[in-house]
């Protein structure tokens, strides 16, 4: 008897530990930036309260996805202490980005970077089409600098 409690608590704890970490697991995307969270006259960047880490806000256009998912649009936190990607870059190239879904709790962050900061500036991507409202994306993390997939001159 005991060992079938045993047992059954294991089979809960493979369970619950396997969805538990399968929300964290990294998705990989390949699209284009078509909006940055900046005016013309400024970087967009915000200074986070640890460590002199920043935060860049990216509205991307997602061309694939490594996992099965629909959202053709999406909004990236990217945080780090790093150098910036200029702005002339993000014209001209594709980027995959390493990211995982915000949490309820983080996606309000977010939300709140937006609210805060300036307005989303078109990219070259983003700049011949209406672009959706960043309020009703899906909010990403990453910590990882996106990589120049290829530079490209069409902009969809």
């Amino acid at each position: 008897m005991i060992y079938r409690i045993a047992a059954l608590f294991l089979v809960f704890w493979l369970v619950f530990s396997a969805a538990a970490t399968s929300e964290e697991k990294n998705i990989s995307i390949t699209g284009a930036v078509v909006a940055l969270q900046r005016s013309k006259t400024e970087s967009g960047t915000m200074e986070l309260p640890s460590f002199a880490d920043l935060a860049e806000i990216y509205m991307v256009r997602v061309d694939h996805w490594s996992q099965p998912r629909k959202e053709k649009y999406i909004i990236v936190e990217y945080i780090h202490h790093t150098g910036f990607i200029s702005h002339e870059q993000f014209d001209k190239t594709l980027w995959r980005f390493d990211v995982h879904q915000a949490s309820p709790e983080q996606s309000k962050d977010c939300f709140s970077w937006m609210a805060r900061g300036p307005s989303f500036l078109p990219t070259a991507f983003g700049a011949k089409g209406e672009l959706p409202n960043p309020k009703e994306l899906p909010c990403f993390l990453t910590t990882k600098r996106p990589i120049p997939v290829s530079p490209t001159l069409t902009t969809h």
